[in-house]
Parts: C-alpha cells; sequence; structure tokens
C-alpha cells in the first residue's frame, strides 16, 4: 500500500526559499558587477601614489560583455509549431501581445551570465483567458524540484517582486505551488503570508531557464568560468600602461648645459637660503629645442621600452578567455582573421555553433512550455497537452544569401515545399514566410481558374470541330448557289463489261 506525501506547511517552504536566495545572492551580486565593469582593482604597491591609483582604475579592460553578447545575439525565437495547426498557432499571439519578441533577450542573456533565469506564466487581472509572461533574475527567485534533471516544473517557487529597503520598509514577493498563489511580504525580520488564491494551472506556473547542466543539477553560467582570467587581463592592462607611461617614449638628455641664473625684478642674482645663486632647470620636452655655448655638452636620447610582448600576453588571455567560452576569437580579436570567405567563417565558428545548438535544445523545451500555459489559460487543452510543438528559432548563420538561394533552388527541385525552404533563408523571418505563402495561394488559384478557362475553350473547339465531321451535319449545310456553278461537274461513268 502506497504511503501518502506528508504536507509541507507554505510557511517552511517560503523559509527555505529564502535562505538559498540568500546563500546565493553573493555570488550573483559579483556575477553583475563583472558584468558591469565593476571589477576590483588590480594589485597595487602598499604605498602607491595617486599616480599609480589612476592608473589602476583606467586599467579595467572588460570583455565579458562581448562574451555574453555572442551568443545572445544568435538567440531570437521567430515562430511556434504544432501539428495539428498551420503556421504559428493561436498561443503566438500572446508571445506577441506579452513583447517577448524583445524580452526574450533579456531572459536570454540573465540565463547565460548567471546560469539560470525564470519566467511566469499568470493569468491577467483583467481577463481570465488572458496569460501574462513575466520574467525574473536568478537573484530574486528560487525554485525547488524533487529531480532538477527530470522534472520540467518545479514543486514551489519563490518569487521577489521588491525587496525590503533598510529598516521600516516592506518588500513583496509571490510564492507559487501547483495549485496555489499566495501573497508575501517582505521585512527585515522575515516575512508574513498573504492573500491566498487558486492559479487555476496544472503545474507550478514557473519555468526555469538553464543552458548548462551537469547530473547533479547545478547550473553553470558564462561569467564564472572566467572570472579568474578577466582579473589576470585587468592585471596585464595596468603593467602596460605602466609600460606605456613611464617607459614608453624615447627620454632626451644633456649633460654640461651652462646654467642660466635666475634674477629678481632689478636684474640682480637671486640666492637661496644657504646662500647659493639659484638656476633655472632646463625644460626638455618635444617643443623645446637645446643650445648651448658649452662645447662640452652632450645631448643624447633613450630609446623607448618596446610593448610587444605586454600586447601578446593581452591577446592570449583574450584567446583562452575565448576557447574556455567557445567564442569565435575575430568577434574579440578583429585583427587575427581577415578577408575570409564564408566557408572559413563557418569553419572558424563551428564550435560557437555547437555551442548555440545546445542552448537552443535546452531554451527551447522552456519556451515551450511556457507557451504551452498560455494555451491552457486561454481554454485550449489540447495545445497544452500536445507533445510535440516546438518553437523555431532565427538563423543567424554567416551563410551569404546567394548560397541561401541557391541551396533552396535545388531543394524544391527536389519536392521539399516552399515554406520549409524559405525558413532556412537568412532574413526571412516567420510573418515573410506566411506572407508568401499566402501570394503562393492566391497565385495558385488564379492559376488554376486560368486553367479551367482554357480547358472549357478547348473542350468547345473539340466537340464544334467533331460536330462538323459528321453526314448529318454535312447534309444540312446549304451550298450556296454561287459555289454551284463554280463547282466542277462529276465525269461520266464508264461503262464496264464482264466477260
Amino acid at each position: 500500500m502506497a504511503t501518502a506525501k506528508p504536507k509541507v506547511d507554505a510557511n517552511t517552504r517560503i523559509t527555505h526559499a529564502l535562505a538559498q536566495i540568500n546563500k546565493d545572492k553573493d555570488r550573483l551580486i559579483m556575477v553583475d558587477r563583472y558584468v558591469r565593469g565593476l571589477h576590483p582593482s588590480p594589485f597595487m604597491p602598499r604605498n602607491a601614489n595617486a599616480e599609480f591609483k589612476e592608473l589602476s582604475k583606467r586599467s579595467i579592460h572588460n570583455v565579458i560583455p562581448l562574451l555574453i553578447d555572442a551568443p545572445t545575439d544568435a538567440l531570437a525565437v521567430e515562430g511556434y509549431r504544432r501539428p495539428d495547426v498551420t503556421g504559428n498557432p493561436p498561443e503566438w499571439q500572446h508571445w506577441q501581445s506579452n513583447r517577448m519578441d524583445q524580452r526574450q533577450t533579456l531572459i536570454h542573456r540573465a540565463a547565460l551570465e548567471c546560469g539560470q533565469a525564470y519566467a511566469s506564466v499568470r493569468r491577467s487581472l483583467l481577463d481570465q483567458k488572458v496569460p501574462q509572461i513575466r520574467v525574473h533574475a536568478a537573484v530574486r527567485t528560487f525554485a525547488a524540484f524533487e529531480d532538477p534533471l527530470f522534472d520540467a516544473t518545479p514543486l514551489y517557487a519563490l518569487v521577489i517582486e521588491e525587496e525590503a529597503k533598510g529598516e521600516g520598509s516592506v518588500g513583496r514577493a509571490t510564492y507559487f505551488d501547483d495549485k496555489f498563489e499566495y501573497e508575501v511580504e517582505l521585512n527585515e525580520g522575515g516575512f508574513k503570508l498573504g492573500k491566498k488564491k487558486a492559479h487555476g494551472m496544472p503545474v507550478c506556473p514557473v519555468v526555469r531557464f538553464v543552458p548548462k547542466m551537469d547530473l547533479l543539477g547545478r547550473a553553470h553560467g558564462i561569467v564564472e568560468t572566467v572570472v579568474q582570467m578577466q582579473d589576470k587581463l585587468n592585471q596585464m592592462y595596468l603593467s602596460l600602461m605602466i609600460a606605456q607611461h613611464h617607459t614608453g617614449f624615447a627620454i632626451r638628455t644633456a649633460t654640461g648645459l651652462a646654467p642660466i641664473e635666475m634674477l629678481d625684478e632689478m636684474g640682480n642674482p637671486m640666492y637661496g637660503e644657504d646662500g647659493q645663486p639659484l638656476f633655472i632647470s632646463p625644460v626638455i620636452d618635444p617643443s623645446t629645442m637645446l643650445i648651448s655655448p658649452n662645447p662640452e655638452t652632450k645631448f643624447g636620447t633613450l630609446a623607448a621600452s618596446p610593448t610587444e610582448d605586454f600586447m601578446k600576453a593581452i591577446e592570449m588571455v583574450v584567446q583562452h578567455m575565448c576557447a574556455v567560452t567557445k567564442t569565435p576569437p575575430h568577434y574579440l580579436l578583429t585583427g587575427t582573421l581577415s578577408n575570409l570567405s564564408a566557408d572559413a567563417l563557418a569553419a572558424a565558428e563551428s564550435a560557437f555553433s555547437r555551442f548555440v545548438d545546445e542552448i537552443r535544445h535546452s531554451f527551447g523545451e522552456s519556451w515551450e512550455l511556457v507557451l504551452r500555459l498560455c494555451a491552457f489559460i486561454a481554454g485550449d487543452q489540447k495545445g497544452y497537452e500536445i507533445p510535440d510543438a516546438q518553437v523555431q528559432w532565427a538563423d543567424k548563420g554567416n551563410r551569404s544569401l546567394a548560397q541561401a538561394v541557391d541551396a533552396g533552388l535545388k531543394l524544391t527541385q527536389m519536392g521539399v515545399p516552399t515554406t520549409i525552404v524559405l525558413s532556412k533563408v537568412p532574413g526571412f523571418t516567420q510573418q515573410d514566410i506566411d506572407e508568401v505563402e499566402a501570394l503562393l495561394a492566391d497565385q495558385d488559384g488564379v492559376n488554376q481558374m486560368a486553367d479551367k478557362f482554357s480547358q472549357r475553350v478547348q473542350n468547345n473547339q473539340d466537340k464544334a470541330e467533331q460536330n462538323l465531321s459528321t453526314p448529318a451535319i454535312k447534309r444540312a449545310v446549304k451550298i450556296p448557289p454561287e459555289a454551284k456553278a463554280t463547282a466542277p461537274k462529276a465525269a461520266p461513268a464508264k461503262a464496264t463489261a464482264s466477260f
């Protein structure tokens, strides 16, 4: 006999969720600071002067946003397909009404930065049949899974809508389980449960987006893998700036210059406290020409120190960051690859393309669940239960239009439908494909009507020719008198005899 699972109190779950959010907060805030360029300063001596400290501030060279932008720019959902519906199903209207064409980039970027992000699907307060899709950052959200690898939806989730800011202030949060939705009031001392209502969904309506996960259910983002390398890069830039500032320019030298005495307003020599005369120090810079009457004076130049070694070290670190994140090096180092063909670029981006495909597989499952929940709220039970619906991703490859068109023509000759061929053409959105399909359908109708009209005309002509060739019609045809007069007479029949 199976034993029923013990009921867990909502207060216990919320306490656990808040503890997990606070546990991960320092790590996620660190990730956010690195993304925004608020890095720790590079190492400097304890007795560093103001000049050294200013160089340290200017040595921050943040490349992490570029590493995040590369896969984010390659991710864009542009359609949703169900086998029982031609074209985009009704769920796609909810996608458009929630402005997800723009907001999807926010959740993709957040998931790649922190390792996970969340979206919730709720009923609109104005119309219970209209779904609302909201996106949430990992630093304010926690979702508990019984099996994070197998389960698509969590057991429960807590979303902090507004944090408490200081003593006496009150924050807001929302707690979800598989049946109910609770309002939670947050304060410095803890929390307080508020209104409770049934959300009417078959599962907890919070969906997690994870770009990469291991078998223990741990999510991995891009930023944490390159934090140490980013610190190393900043330190190398500080060394480069110090070398450029102090030894990066040639230094002019002069020995044996005749000193120039300092004179007062009356033209008399000026003396210091020690009774020695004061002299004007010579200024040696690129704008000064030095002349000395002393034949023993010697002018010289100290050569500038080379900085190529610093540049090569910096380039090596950047290449290592690209290798770890599978980012093509020419995205960051524009001088390393130039004048490459489309095939060469595709080869250089092969690892990146496979990485993007892996992310699409994970994010695609999450977006499909979001749209299925939208179908459920809209009253489309079949749209929620359908197992083989899938989102369509925009083609962000570097193939040229000529290559795509050439391949499309070959596929069309093989009998592949036009809509499938157009989906592989760069720059064609799903709206463009639907418009082309409608135009082709209208053109096919016009062509069919023209074919029917031509066939009917041909059939009438064939019938007329057939009727003219019958004897009855021939006897019914009257021959004009002029034709009779001009008609040749028939020759008389010859007599024949039989022996």
